[in-house]
């Protein structure tokens, strides 16, 4: 309705006005339909927006949307998870979030490029592609940046190739342990024949009795040798985990005894069983338990605790790294003692075989027990801070890995 229309109208005043209080009621339908066309266009956008915005945030991949200034506008969880960032990011500039140079959405795109961020104190490097986003009249509406951490890449290639290196070494020194073996127990057989034909004569000689304990720490460590060159392969089976945990205290006793103390046993209740074999399981925790009584001095400052572990965290290591799309429920089995830690320096060897810090080691027991979890589908952590506690966890499945 406008004053045109009111002006060109004909007849006497009264009769324009009458034309225009008819006209009314059209006028105010066309806007009611406009108003309604408009919410209904609006709803469908918001609509749109939200299902963009799960599909997005569905996706593993690290996504920052910007507006054609370079703010952001949409951030993912794992782009979030990568940058240690949480709460309100929308609105910053992204060359600052992300430690871009300026005059980077200059270049040509798509542009792909390794980039190095500071997250947390640490190094990581991002595979970083970035894509504009234009209309149909080739309007800039902003930008994509997709990225992933490079880091957790590197460190699955890495354990790759020392898993290559110690299935190299394995075979190598099964063999030998292998010709070793033999012989070794002729000379041990010789050594203890001679020393009772000394005994019977009335003569002292301590050399063999030292030649003796000498052998038999050789003969510890080809045993050790061939178990790690050639582990049984395992019979994998569902057990219960307060029987796994028992076996393994048990098999601590004689040693408890002696250090006049007892192993300090926490447990979760109404545990699901493991798949696993048990022995091989039990053999894992042996080794761990008794590393941690020869760190913490007293079986008191030692626990073995066993507890349901639904979020899985990082590999091995001192940090936490993101980890990848959720595996299944595991039962962790703890070993921590409250011992001076492990030194950073050599936090990476501690799994190496025959590397040892003790002079009577012989530094196959962590490689032994890390090529046992392996082979049961599980695996090791560890985590130990400057000064204590150290804390090695065997994390095992509670399903067949080959169930759907």
């Amino acid at each position: 309705m406008t004053e045109t229309r009111i002006s060109q109208a004909p007849g006497t005043p009264s009769e324009r006005r009458l034309q225009w209080i008819r006209g009314v009621p059209d006028d105010v339908q066309s806007l009611v339909e406009a108003r309604a066309e408009i919410e209904r266009l609006f709803a469908l956008l918001l609509q749109r927006q939200t299902f963009d915005r799960a599909i997005l945030d569905s996706v593993d991949v690290a996504i920052i949307a910007t507006d054609a200034e370079g703010r952001v506008s949409l951030v993912n969880p794992p782009a979030r998870a990568i940058l240690g960032r949480e709460g309100d990011l929308e609105g910053e500039d992204v060359l600052e979030l992300l430690a871009l140079p300026q005059g980077t959405f200059s270049r040509q795109m798509p542009g792909r490029w390794a980039h190095a961020l500071i997250v947390d104190g640490r190094e990581i490097e991002i595979d970083l592609l970035m894509s504009r986003s234009q209309d149909g009249e080739q309007q800039d509406l902003g930008f994509f940046l997709i990225f992933h951490d490079r880091t957790r890449d590197k460190q699955l290639e890495m354990e790759r190739w020392r898993l290559e290196r110690l299935a190299a070494m394995g075979t190598l020194v099964a063999g030998f342990a292998h010709e070793v073996r033999n012989p070794m127990a002729s000379l041990r057989s010789i050594a203890e024949s001679l020393n009772d034909e000394l005994i019977e004569a009335g003569v002292k000689l301590p050399h063999v009795g030292r030649m003796l304990k000498v052998l038999a720490r050789v003969e510890n460590l080809v045993r050790s040798s061939l178990l790690f060159g050639r582990p049984s392969p395992p019979r994998l089976a569902f057990h219960q985990p307060w029987m796994v945990m028992s076996s393994a205290v048990s098999a601590l006793v004689p040693r408890t005894k002696l250090l006049g103390a007892e192993l300090c046993i926490e447990s979760d209740p109404d545990l699901p069983d493991v798949y696993v074999d048990d022995g091989q399981l039990v053999q894992m925790l042996v080794i761990l338990l008794n590393n941690a009584l020869d760190a913490a001095g007293n079986p008191s400052r030692v626990l073995l605790r066993v507890s349901c572990d639904r979020h899985l965290g990082p590999p091995t290591g001192r940090g936490h790294h993101k980890s990848e799309p959720p595996p299944r429920p595991m039962v962790r089995f703890e070993v921590r003692d409250e011992g001076p830690g492990i030194p950073a320096e050599i936090m990476g060897q501690i799994f190496d075989p025959f590397f040892t810090t003790r002079a009577s080691g012989i530094g196959l027991g962590l490689s032994i027990a890390q090529q046992l979890a392996t082979e049961n589908g599980s695996r090791i952590e560890l985590t130990s801070p400057l000064g204590g506690p150290t804390t090695f966890s065997v994390l095992v499945p509670i399903t067949d890995p080959e169930s759907p």
